[in-house]
């Protein structure tokens, strides 16, 4: 349990990294393995570590490799929770993507930096189609299925923190 913990803040800060060092974030992609391992992050053996860029307007959902049944329940309950709230369980413009880990095989999600800008966000900046200024606080007045949006992240260290948080309500680790 203490690895788990442990890894979670470490990927947080492997995270936060990659944000403010393209040069980082390159080699993370090519070798998650090594800078996993120079981060102090506990790998597992025989395991293969692969990264998903996710960008803004998609989320992914990491299903463990074994007991999925009881993630598949709490992502279902979290979905039910949002249909009693309002009929909107996916904001306009969002993808949610499920995927599994495998026996060999761990999917590790590094989601868009909070500098990176949407084309609503982007209009919003430039003083652009009031459309899309609407379309962008309906979006974040939406976004509770359970996943953090990066963009509310006021630093790099909340944001590990943050990352930190969606890892362990994903199981992004298990």
């Amino acid at each position: 349990m203490a690895d788990k913990k442990e890894n979670l803040v470490k990927y947080g800060e492997v995270v936060a990294k990659c944000w403010e060092d393209e040069a980082y974030r390159k080699r993370f992609l090519e070798d998650p393995e090594g800078v996993l391992d120079e981060a102090g992050f506990v790998l597992e053996e025989g395991v293969t570590y692969k990264i998903i860029e996710q960008p803004k307007l998609v989320k992914y959902l990491v299903l463990p490799h074994a007991e999925a049944k009881e993630a598949v329940q709490d992502i279902a309950k979290n979905f039910l929770n949002q249909v009693e709230k309002r009929d909107l369980v996916i904001p306009g413009g969002t993808e949610v993507r499920i995927i599994q880990n495998t026996d060999d095989t761990r999917y590790m999600i590094l989601p868009a930096s909070p500098k990176t800008l949407t084309k609503a966000e982007l209009a919003i900046a430039a003083g652009g189609d009031k459309q899309y200024v609407n379309t962008n606080f309906h979006l974040n007045a939406e976004m509770e299925v359970n996943v953090v949006e990066a963009v509310d992240l006021a630093t790099s260290a909340q944001a590990a923190a943050e990352v930190s948080v969606v890892a362990v309500a994903v199981g992004v680790l298990v």
